[in-house]
């Protein structure tokens, strides 16, 4: 019986002692470093990291810089970056090679802002946060801009030997569109053709009716209140014809009561707010669309103002115009183009 007893004496004292042993190896696990401590800066394919910027606003984005590993750092850890202009030289030989039309430029100097190029990572996060301010009001929204950073310096540990750089991209929008994505709006109205000669229209062909049509439209951001547009139905993304045939639609802060239009197609005699819309060509030259309001700046049916606007609760612009292309003559007179067209933003 002794002999019994002083064996199960031992194997549960063995089992204590694997157990404290594991307890205790199971803490120094996890109090100790398991991966090597590595500092770099998050970015996604190419190390390209966007951010958008809005039109009117000297905003300030953000770069993440991380320090990976299992357990939190002993002291603050001080990370300085710099600008590195060849990691964007590398890029554009890499990715575009010869097509020197699709190289993306470095964000001017102007139009940035750092206040200190050090940043720190504590013992609370594993992250720190980079600022940068940037003005996009001086840039030009049919280009990409960089702005090609690197990691100078670490205090402690080392940083990533692939990571440890990001091409910093400038995406830039307002109300209406962004340049991140294409912004496209689904418009609906119609069309008839107009003919000129000196101030005087007629239809090109008198009693037909306008010719309705449904399409997508893709819009460019400008300014903080300004947009760019293809007239009507047209379509390109060809640079040549989009500087050319353009139109700039400005959202102004004059206010038009626009008249509430009842089930049966007439007045109501209530009205809504909405802001009057300028609509004119991008650019001016032989070769540039032209634009006019209407052909005698009121509708032919009623006699009232033709006027563009944008409703700021629903988010729609409903647009009265006529425009004519470089080319659009019928023998001596000038073909023009009336639209109505009401778009609405989509969402994908």
């Amino acid at each position: 019986m002794s002999k019994i007893f002083n064996e199960i004496t031992t194997v549960v004292a063995a089992t204590l002692i694997l157990a404290a042993l594991s307890a205790c190896g199971e803490k120094e696990f996890y109090n100790d470093e398991q991966y090597r401590k590595e500092c770099y800066i998050v970015s996604g394919d190419n190390n390209i990291f966007g951010q958008e910027y809005t039109y009117g606003e000297n905003a300030t984005g953000f770069l993440s810089i991380y320090l990976s590993g299992s357990t939190p750092v002993d002291n603050p850890v001080t990370v300085t970056l710099r600008q590195a202009d060849h990691y964007l030289k590398d890029y554009n030989q890499s990715v575009n090679g010869s097509a020197f039309e699709n190289y993306v430029e470095l964000l001017p100097a102007n139009c940035y802002q750092v206040e200190s190029w050090s940043t720190v990572v504590t013992a609370d996060n594993s992250y720190t946060l980079f600022p940068i301010k940037v003005n996009i009001d001086n840039l030009d929204p049919d280009k990409r801009y960089f702005l090609p950073l690197e990691i100078a310096s670490v205090s402690d540990y080392q940083y990533s030997a692939t990571k440890n750089y990001v091409l910093f991209q400038i995406y830039m929008k307002n109300a209406y569109a962004t340049t991140k994505t294409d912004t496209y709006y689904q418009m609906t109205g119609n069309t008839l053709d107009l003919l000129a000669e000196g101030e005087t229209w007629e239809e090109s062909s008198p009693g037909s009716s306008p010719t309705a049509f449904n399409a997508t439209k893709r819009m460019t951001p400008l300014s903080e209140n300004s947009v760019r547009i293809l007239p009507g139905t047209q379509q390109s993304t060809e640079k040549t014809f989009v500087t050319q045939r353009s139109i700039r639609l400005t959202i102004t802060d004059e206010i038009y009561q626009n008249p509430v239009i009842g089930d049966d197609g007439l007045p109501t005699g209530q009205t809504y707010p909405v802001n009057i819309v300028k609509v004119e060509p991008l650019n001016e030259g032989s070769g540039c669309v032209q634009v006019r309001q209407a052909y005698d700046g009121t509708d032919q049916e009623t006699g009232n103002l033709l006027y563009s606007y944008f409703n700021p609760e629903d988010k729609k612009f409903t647009l009265n115009y006529c425009y004519r292309m470089p080319s659009d003559k019928s023998g001596s007179k000038d073909t023009w183009h009336k639209v109505k067209e009401i778009m609405e933003r989509l969402d994908y």
